[in-house]
């Protein structure tokens, strides 16, 4: 079973936009055989939240074997440094295309991660990764979409370096065999909803 950590952000006016923005953005922990992998590390104040999601699992940092990251935008990689020094241990996983503030493991498209499907997914940014949980026929999707208002929806454009490659890698990961679908920012959404985000362009 996947477990969500939820970090709510705040942006004023004038930092992201003409209008303040209220948003979320989730970092996972997937349990395996052998401890616990870690999908992105969230926001510097994130880590105090994973520590104790890790706790309600009977679980600490020790057991932290793996961080995958999806990107390197700040709102996913903020915890970063502070998570590798909790958790020396563990293995940090990314994409070659992006550049990260510690050293990373390249997460190769097709690799399996603790259960972990790698699938990369570029376009949000060039190294951009999903990964497919194959035993819960979960896709977490990172930034390629997200949900607002209840529906799923591309990431913002301002954001993503290549919009047409964002959208190629939407198609594609489309065509896999997953039930629900996890986004890093807002609600969990399915393969039909993905399947209707595609059909209204």
């Amino acid at each position: 079973m996947i477990h969500t950590v939820v970090t709510p952000v705040h942006l004023p006016a004038g930092i992201a936009g003409p209008e303040p923005m209220d948003f979320d953005v989730r970092c996972f922990l997937v349990p395996h055989a052998t401890g616990v992998t870690l999908v992105d590390t969230g926001l510097p104040h994130t880590v105090a939240s994973i520590a104790e999601q890790l706790a309600g699992l009977g679980a600490g940092w020790s057991d932290v074997t793996d961080v995958v990251l999806t990107h390197h935008h700040p709102d996913h990689t903020g915890g970063l440094p502070a998570v590798t020094g909790l958790a020396p241990q563990a293995t940090v996983w990314a994409g070659a295309g992006d550049a990260f503030p510690v050293p990373a493991g390249p997460a190769r498209d097709g690799a399996t991660i603790r259960g972990l499907r790698v699938v990369a997914t570029p376009g949000h940014t060039a190294g951009h990764l999903s990964l497919l949980s194959t035993d819960d026929g979960v896709l977490l999707i990172g930034d390629l979409a997200g949900t607002d208002g209840g529906g799923l929806v591309r990431a913002p454009a301002a954001f993503t370096a290549d919009p047409a490659e964002a959208e190629r890698s939407l198609r594609a990961v489309s065509r896999l065999d997953f039930a629900d679908l996890f986004p890093s920012h807002g609600a969990p959404a399915d393969a039909q909803a993905l399947r209707e985000l595609l059909d209204r362009r």
